[in-house]
C-alpha cells in the first residue's frame, strides 16, 4: 500500500521517493530487495526486522540492504512513512567497494540519523541535476560508515523499537526546541541512562546525534525551499547560535549554508 515516485534513472543509479501508508492494524509482510539500497526515512517510524538484525527507523535514520536481502517492515507508532531510496546496481557497487577498499556488500540493515548524511534528502528532492553526484558521494560515505560499524546482530525488544521510534518522530517534530536528554528519557519512561542505552542499541545513533541531523535536514531544506536569510534559517531549524550553525552546517556538508543553497539553486 502505497505510491512510488521517480525522481532520478541513471547508468546504475535510480532514485524514488516512496509514500507508504501502513499502519498498526495492518500484518507485516516480508519483502526482498531487487537492488542494493540505501533508503532514507523523511517522515513517520517503524521497525525493520531481517536476517541480519533489527531496528528502529524513523526521520533521518538510513535503511541499508543488498540484492535479494529479505526484510520486513513494522508499523506500530503512527501511520505511514515517507522514504527517499538510492537504489544501486551490483556493478556500480563493485566498482564502489574496489575504489574504497572494502567488501562491496553493507554488513547491516540500518545506520541511524547523522550529521552527515542530513542534506542529502533535501538535494534529492530539489535539485534534480545534482542527484547523480549526490548519489554517488553519498554510496562511497555509506559504503564507509557501514564498514567502520561494529556489524554485530542486534535484536531489540519490541518495547524498546516502540520507544525509539517515538522519540525519533518527537526529536524531528520538536527539532527547533529545546530538546534535552531529561525531556526525552521522561516523555520514555526511563531513567536517562537507561534510555540513552537503549535508544543507541536500537537506532544506532545517540539522541544528540539525532536531534542534529534534524536540524540540519530542516536548515537544508530551508536554504533549497525558501529565501529566507541564512540567519533566519539558523533560528527556525534549532541552532540559537548563527556561528555554530554555519560551523556545522559546513562540516556536515562541507559547504556552508550559502554556498549550498547556491550550489543547488534550480
Amino acid at each position: 500500500m502505497g505510491t512510488t515516485r521517480e525522481l532520478f534513472r541513471g547508468d546504475g543509479i535510480d532514485v524514488v521517493e516512496h509514500v507508504c501508508t501502513y499502519g498498526p492494524e495492518d500484518r507485516p509482510f516480508e519483502e526482498w530487495l531487487c537492488a542494493s539500497n540505501v533508503a532514507f526515512v523523511m517522515e513517520g517510524a517503524f521497525a525493520v526486522r531481517a536476517p541480519a538484525g533489527s531496528a528502529a527507523l524513523g526521520p533521518g535514520s538510513v535503511m541499508l540492504g543488498n540484492e535479494g536481502d529479505p526484510y520486513t517492515c513494522v508499523h506500530e507508532v503512527g501511520r505511514g512513512d515517507v522514504c527517499i531510496s538510492f537504489g544501486y546496481s551490483a556493478d556500480l557497487l563493485e566498482e564502489a567497494g574496489r575504489s574504497l577498499g572494502v567488501r562491496p556488500r553493507f554488513r547491516g540493515i540500518s545506520l541511524g540519523p547523522m550529521p552527515a548524511f542530513a542534506a542529502v534528502p533535501a538535494i534529492a528532492r530539489k535539485s534534480p541535476a545534482a542527484i547523480e553526484e549526490a548519489a554517488l558521494e553519498l554510496l562511497g560515505r555509506i559504503l564507509d560508515a557501514d564498514a567502520g560499524s561494529p556489524g554485530r546482530l542486534v535484536r531489540p525488544r519490541p518495547a524498546d523499537e516502540r520507544r525509539a521510534a517515538e522519540a525519533l518522530r518527537h526529536i524531528d517534530a520538536h527539532a527547533g526546541e529545546p530538546l534535552s536528554l531529561s525531556i526525552l528519557a521522561e516523555r520514555a519512561r526511563l531513567t536517562r541512562f537507561h534510555f540513552l542505552r537503549s535508544f543507541r542499541a536500537t537506532v544506532g545513533s545517540t539522541p544528540h546525534q539525532s536531534l542534529l541531523a534534524a536540524r540540519l535536514r530542516r536548515a537544508a531544506r530551508l536554504l533549497l525551499e525558501t529565501r529566507l536569510p541564512v540567519t533566519e534559517v539558523a533560528f527556525e531549524a534549532g541552532f540559537g547560535d548563527l556561528s555554530n550553525f554555519i560551523r556545522t552546517f559546513r562540516k556536515a556538508t562541507g559547504r556552508s549554508p550559502r554556498a549550498f543553497r547556491q550550489r543547488h539553486e534550480s
